[in-house]
């Protein structure tokens, strides 16, 4: 068995974001920061949407800014 410790990293990384997203809305930087983010690496982007379908597949609440 291999362990992607990368991959882990990214999706805990994921995780948090989505997480700061729906506690509350994110203000411009840490939404600048969010772009920077998803943009270094696909692998980033990977994680953030496949983080984001468990989220709201496990019924938990939209951001607090409404967008999906």
């Amino acid at each position: 068995m291999t362990i992607n410790i990368n991959g882990d990293q990214h999706w805990q990384s994921a995780l948090d974001w989505i997480q700061r997203e729906h506690e509350n809305a994110l203000d411009e930087g840490a939404q600048a920061e969010l772009a920077v983010w998803l943009k270094a690496s696909p692998d980033h982007l990977k994680a953030y949407e496949e983080a984001r379908r468990v989220w709201l597949a496990a019924g938990l609440v939209p951001p607090a800014g409404g967008n999906i």
